[in-house]
């Protein structure tokens, strides 16, 4: 039986050396770290194993790793699932296109459903927003509108009705379901009071 090499020491994944069993820590799937490695990767807050959270590798405190990959609404009652900083671009990305097109339908009085230029006699107008009489359709149940069933877009935050507005058609009836509120005209109801 000839001599053999010991078995090469793991890294640590964090700063990729050598980690020798006195020095180590383990963390996340059974994997060491250095001891002086096992901090947050976001806030750099020192860690036990009792408060890291780990993800591909990489180490968060509970606080960090909620933020990042468990953003929820302010109700707190949705879970996204994880998401990237790639997906947060994205969302950025989509925000602010869906604000240029706001503001365009508004400035170059563009129909927001289908995005082409709205003329007199082919638009009617809710809000300061000019739509085509064939796109003028509720998002939810697709109605258009008639006498008895006026159209309003819906606000922006379903905690305040008087938040800017979004450029999503509501039937009245729509309207007063997802947003708990009566179908009056708000600006209305604010002069009148």
């Amino acid at each position: 039986m000839g001599w053999t090499a010991p078995p090469a020491a793991p890294q640590c994944p964090a700063c990729k050396t050598s980690v020798f069993p006195a020095e180590s820590f383990m963390a996340a799937d059974r994997k060491p770290f250095h001891k002086k490695c096992v901090k947050c990767k976001t806030c750099s807050k020192v860690l036990t194993s009792a408060t890291l959270n780990e993800h591909l590798t990489q180490l968060y405190c509970k606080a960090c790793y909620d933020n990042i990959f468990m953003p929820q609404k302010p109700g707190g009652d949705e879970y996204g699932g994880i998401v990237t900083p790639e997906d947060l671009k994205r969302k950025e990305e989509e925000e602010r296109k869906r604000l240029e097109k706001a503001k365009r339908a508004k400035s170059e009085r563009r129909c927001p459903s289908c995005d082409i230029k709205t003329y007199t006699e082919d638009s009617v107008p809710v809000s300061d927003v000019f739509y085509h009489k064939a796109c003028l359709k509720c998002v939810e149940c697709e109605k258009g509108p008639d006498a008895d069933t006026p159209m309003m877009l819906g606000p922006q935050d379903n905690d305040d009705v008087f938040a800017d507005e979004v450029l999503e058609l509501y039937c009245k009836f729509c309207f007063a379901k997802k947003y708990k509120l009566s179908a009056l005209n708000i600006s209305e109801s604010v002069t009148i009071l």
